[in-house]
This record gives structure tokens, C-alpha cells and sequence, in this order.
């Protein structure tokens, strides 16, 4: 009943009201930036058919059902704040939320089925370790799925088929579930770097017809027999993929390049009789060429995840800083705004209203936030994986191919040894001619001297 009370005065005090207070508004119910203003609770007089709204970077810890009446919103960033769990009651017809940075520790079944429009979910950098089985069933537009940095264990069951990019890096994941890999039909981007993988099982990428790209480094790769299907699925050339790959087991293997190796030194009891081997140079160039770190950039018109969306709003709006500077000039805003394409500064700009003054500086937690949140997590930054892989060594000279010997290997030592035994002969000739020189003028000196001793 107070939630519903608080949503009426909500409407009745923004259904004529302007810009809010020290918020950024080009263009009243087209897009309003409040970022940074150490807000509490969302400003009073946001305009209802906002379009765009950005409250990131404040003190947000609870805003359940307060974004409900406008009908009309598009995209929501919450991200950098303190929400303790998954806001209830956003409006049907987002199609955009950010919610990185903040401390969700948990996505139930039915907190996500209203938002059926939606089409891009950033969960970057919370807490999360429990995702309900059919959490994600409601999302039947998802496209992009960002929950790197988070402490999931196991991939996310039940994901919709309709995901093309699906960022799980910097987990503890040490398996992939097939049945939730075969479902992702559409699936073009997948990030599982930096996680606990030790292996994947056989024909686990197989049904991902439209798979283009694939990140896997930084992994806690077995290089045993059980690694085969990855081996020759990296080795097939049809994908850009990371070549890169570690060995960090068994232990006459830590540290080499998995597409380095040869297969009897994988798996030597795998030979089979018809099965085409791969040539050794072709691995290790494969393996060497070009230092791949896997960080391959996606198609241009598909959406990317940055390896830390912790300040997407700004970093795109600096980005994206010439053609904003240029509308400042003319005074004329485009039809549309996106988050990504304007930041906070450049709708200021475009405003011609002076910058309102940071908020001092001071612990992210207080007591007011502490009674309202439910996480039991210590305050800070979320530690993104909690077990710690092995620190790999960075030098990469012991995964060069050895100097092969034979005659070959010997020719230039021995032209080097004939020419210092050549060089040693003409130096003994000149001594011995120098010497035969200075015998030859002291018995002429003798000669010709007279003896003055008689």
C-alpha cells in the first residue's frame, strides 16, 4: 500500500514538471541524465514520457515500483549504485537495462518475465551466484547478455534461444551445461574467458551454427586426451577464435601452448588409424602468429561488451565526443538518443548549463543504505572470481620450437672455425717475417760498425 501511495505522488508530482534539479535534459521526454549527484531515491520531477533515463553513479538502494508509470521508457541505467537485488516493477516496455556495479546476488524465476522487450541486460561486476532455472524464459527479444564478473558456478540454465552475444568471463565456471550450449541457436559471441574450464565436452559447439567468435583464455586448461574435441575444433580455422590457450595440467605440459602440441604428446594412446593429423608447423604457427590474446573485435553491427562496463556511460559518450562537440556548435539534436551516444558532459554542453558540483567524497556505505539492504556481502567492490586460477609466466620463449641439428645446424660453425684458424696462420707469418727482418738489420749493424774496443 505505501509503494502504491508512492507511485501516485510520484505521477502526480512529475505529470507537470521539468528538468529535475542538476539533471541534464536536451530535450524534456526524449532523454534525462541525473549521474553523479549522490542521489537517494529517483528525482521527483523526472518528465513521464521520458524515453532515455540514466541515474547511475548515486546512492540508489531501493527503487521497486517507483519506475512503473512511465509507460513509455526505453532504456534505464542503474548501474553504480547499491540495489541488493533485481528492481521489481520496471516498466513492459524497456528495452535496454544496465545494472552493472551494483550488489545483486541473485536472479529468481519470475523477477524478470514483465520485461519482454527487452533486448540488451548488462549485469556486469555484481554478486551473483544463483540464477533460478527459467529466469531468463520471459526475455524472448534478449540479444546481448553481459554477466561477466560475477561468481556463478555453473552456466545459466534455460537461456533464450534468441541471444547473440553472451558474456560469462570472469566466473568460477568449471563446466558447460549442453543442453543450455545446443538452445542458443542464434548464438554469434561467446565470452567464457577467465574462468575454471579444465575441458569441454565432445560436440559441445556443434549445434551453434552461427557461431563466430569464441573466447576461452585464461582458463585452467587439462591438456589430456579429454581436451581432443577443443583441440581439433580450434584447429577446424572456420571461427576467429583465441589460439592462445595454456596448458596449466599435467605437469610436463604447465605452461605450453595447447595448439603447440602435437597429439601424441596430448593424448598418445588416441591414435587412430584414419584420423588426419594435424602438422606440427602449422600448430605452432597458429599457436605463435601474431601474439592472439582472443580479444577479437565483434561484428560491427552487433554490440559490444568492453572488458569493464563499470563506466559505459561516460566511456561512450567520450567516445563518441567530436560529433557531440559538433552539435554543441550548430544547437541541433539528433531525433534520437541513445545512452551510448551522448554522456553526461556532452548533454551539458548542449545545454549551455554549468556542470552542478561533485558530491564530497565519502564512503560508499552508510548506515541509511546498511537498514535497507538485504546482501550479506562486506561493502566494497565485488571480487569477481573466487577461486584464483595460477599466474601464468608471460615470457612465451619456452614455447618456441627447438634449433633442429644436423648438418645443416653445422655449417656456419664450421665456416667460422676455418676462418679464425686462416686469420691465426697469417698472423704466426707476419711474426716470424717481422722476426726474420730485425735479425737481418742488427748482423748489418754489426758489419759495418767499426770495433772499438781494439
Amino acid at each position: 500500500m505505501v509503494r502504491c501511495l508512492c507511485g501516485l505522488l510520484l505521477v502526480i508530482g512529475v505529470a507537470f514538471s521539468d528538468c529535475p534539479s542538476g539533471c541534464c535534459c536536451p530535450r524534456p521526454g526524449a532523454l534525462v541524465l541525473c549521474e553523479s549527484l549522490g542521489l537517494r531515491s529517483l528525482p521527483r520531477s523526472v518528465p513521464l514520457s521520458t524515453a532515455v533515463l540514466s541515474v547511475a553513479r548515486n546512492q540508489l538502494c531501493d527503487v521497486d515500483h517507483l519506475l512503473l508509470p512511465f509507460s513509455g521508457l526505453q532504456e534505464l541505467s542503474l548501474s553504480h549504485n547499491q540495489l541488493p537485488h533485481f528492481p521489481k516493477g520496471l516498466p513492459p516496455s524497456l528495452e535496454a537495462l544496465q545494472l552493472q556495479r551494483n550488489r545483486l546476488t541473485y536472479l529468481t524465476a519470475g523477477g524478470l518475465r514483465q520485461l519482454g522487450n527487452l533486448t540488451r541486460l548488462d549485469l556486469e561486476d555484481n554478486r551473483i551466484r544463483v540464477i533460478q532455472p527459467g529466469a531468463f524464459l520471459g526475455l524472448a527479444k534478449l540479444r546481448v547478455l553481459s554477466l561477466r564478473g560475477n561468481r556463478l558456478l555453473s552456466l545459466p540454465l534455460a537461456l533464450p534461444n534468441s541471444l547473440t552475444h553472451l558474456d560469462l568471463s570472469a566466473n568460477c565456471i568449471s563446466a558447460l551445461d549442453l543442453p543450455s550450449l545446443a538452445s542458443l541457436v542464434n548464438l554469434q559471441v561467446l565470452k567464457i574467458n577467465s574462468n575454471c574450464l579444465r575441458s569441454v565436452p565432445e560436440s559441445a559447439f556443434e549445434g551453434l551454427r552461427r557461431l563466430r567468435t569464441v573466447q576461452l583464455a585464461d582458463n585452467l586448461w587439462v591438456c589430456e586426451c579429454d581436451i581432443l574435441y577443443l583441440y581439433r575444433w580450434l584447429l577446424d580455422g572456420r571461427l576467429r577464435l583465441a589460439t592462445d590457450l595454456v596448458c596449466t595440467a599435467p605437469l610436463h605440459l604447465a605452461h605450453r601452448l595447447l595448439l603447440a602440441l602435437p597429439v601424441t604428446a596430448i593424448c598418445p594412446w588416441e591414435l587412430r588409424p584414419n584420423a588426419t593429423l594435424p602438422p606440427r608447423g602449422a600448430a605452432q604457427s597458429a599457436g605463435t602468429r601474431g601474439k592472439l590474446t582472443g580479444a577479437w573485435p565483434p561484428p560491427p553491427t552487433a554490440p559490444a561488451f568492453g572488458h569493464s562496463t563499470a563506466a559505459s556511460v561516460r566511456a561512450a559518450g567520450r567516445r563518441k565526443r567530436a560529433p557531440a562537440e559538433e552539435l554543441a556548435r550548430a544547437r541541433i539534436l539528433p531525433p534520437h538518443y541513445t545512452l551510448e551516444g551522448l554522456s553526461y558532459e556532452d548533454c551539458l554542453s548542449l545545454n549551455s548549463t554549468p556542470a552542478p558540483a561533485p558530491p564530497t567524497e565519502g564512503p560508499r556505505e552508510d548506515s541509511w543504505c546498511e537498514e535497507n539492504s538485504t546482501s550479506p556481502s562486506p561493502p566494497g567492490n565485488p571480487t569477481p572470481r573466487e577461486v584464483t586460477s595460477p599466474v601464468l609466466p608471460t615470457n612465451k620463449a619456452g614455447f618456441l620450437p627447438a634449433t633442429p641439428s644436423g648438418p645443416a645446424g653445422l655449417r656456419e660453425p664450421t665456416a667460422v672455425a676455418a676462418l679464425l684458424a686462416v686469420l691465426c696462420v697469417l698472423v704466426l707469418l707476419m711474426l716470424l717475417a717481422v722476426l726474420l727482418l730485425l735479425k737481418k738489420i742488427l748482423h748489418r749493424n754489426q758489419r759495418v760498425a767499426p770495433v772499438q774496443l781494439s
